[in-house]
């Protein structure tokens, strides 16, 4: 090979089957054993007053609610896979869905969200949002830059759904995202239907891509699972509410 060329990245196969196996870590063992861990001892006190400091390890293992070895590996795959900074697992997509929602929102504030979302994430929006005072109002997913017309002073999110729940409409995402950023507006994308395999949010600008893993993720109808990812800025929100909900 010439020197003067660079080896070309590795394609999403051989990623999804060699990221995430930390082999050295679990005594050679080529997949990461099933870890099942509540309680976890720390070898002394000041590791125990600072396990929950966001600049430790984030593979540290302080709760079994908050993270084991066998998860830190899946998420590190789905992170990498989508080109995001990092992930957390929850036990449904639509724990993803509320979790990434609740991240940005607070009382007071205004979403946007698709017309063609997920029928239990309009559920979510139009009783539990609701109930917290943040107004909520539906676009037509055939909207690009002209989402714009509809943001508020008080809008904090736009939740986009590609393709759209069984409707299957294809949103502009680089030009929602774009106009987002320009407002100051967060963005989450339920990729559920593309997977990281073939829609790359965070190369098109999305904020927070959640994922209902239970789906193609899975793929075997066993088991129930959901995925939240996010570009670095937007991480730490969601570490936090995710570690606020249990």
């Amino acid at each position: 090979m010439n020197n003067t060329q660079r080896p070309k990245p590795p394609a999403d196969a051989t990623r999804a089957i060699t990221n995430g196996r930390t082999s050295a870590e679990h005594h050679g063992a080529v997949n990461t054993p099933v870890y099942h861990a509540s309680t976890i001892l720390h070898p002394d006190v000041e590791s125990f007053e600072t396990r929950h400091d966001p600049t430790s390890n984030r593979r540290k293992v302080i709760y079994g609610l908050l993270g084991t070895p066998t998860s830190f590996d899946l998420e590190e795959v789905l992170a990498d896979l989508e080109g995001g900074h990092d992930a957390v697992l929850v036990p449904s997509g639509l724990a993803a869905i509320s979790v990434a929602l609740l991240s940005f929102l607070k009382p007071g504030d205004h979403a946007l969200i698709a017309d063609t979302v997920y029928p239990p994430t309009r559920s979510f929006c139009d009783e539990h949002l609701a109930s917290m005072n943040i107004a909520v109002d539906y676009y037509d997913p055939h909207l690009g830059a002209g989402i714009e017309t509809l943001i508020q002073p008080n809008t904090r999110v736009i939740f986009l759904e590609s393709p759209g729940s069984f409707t299957f409409e294809i949103q502009d995402i680089p030009a929602i995202t774009k106009v987002a950023r320009d407002r100051g507006v967060t963005t989450i994308l339920d990729n559920t239907w593309s997977t990281p395999l073939f829609f790359k949010s965070f190369s098109h600008g999305v904020d927070v891509s959640v994922h209902a893993a239970t789906k193609y993720l899975s793929g075997h109808s066993d088991v129930v699972m959901g995925a939240i990812i996010c570009a670095e800025h937007a991480w730490s929100p969601v570490r936090r509410t995710h570690r606020h909900l249990g």
